[in-house]
């Protein structure tokens, strides 16, 4: 892919809960299993004009603080709210830091 979207997301709290339950909830120890939760970007939030009309286009979303690299989500419009799912198939752990690949 040539280009994609690259978002800061600056809600660490549910930045760390959509990670926390998408890749080490039910003993999946950092491997993801479905699309167990989202990233959900409501109506007011000015990141929803950014993502409308994006619907299964993937992108990079960064939080310096959470993650070392980035976390590649989908984004998908299937309701009134847009919520981007991580895509990446393993997170592991390094220096209190959250890595994908």
């Amino acid at each position: 892919m040539k280009y994609e979207l690259k978002i800061e997301f600056k809600d660490k709290l549910q930045l760390n809960q959509v990670i926390e339950e998408s890749y080490f909830n039910d003993g999946t120890k950092g491997k993801l299993v479905g699309k167990k939760s989202s990233i959900k970007i409501l109506q007011d939030d000015p990141l929803f004009i950014v993502f409308k009309g994006l619907n299964n286009m993937t992108a990079k979303i960064l939080n310096d603080e959470l993650i070392d690299g980035s976390v590649r989500c989908v984004v998908d419009e299937s309701s009134e709210v847009i919520n981007l799912y991580p895509v990446n198939p393993y997170c592991i752990v390094e220096d209190e830091k959250y890595s994908f690949y």
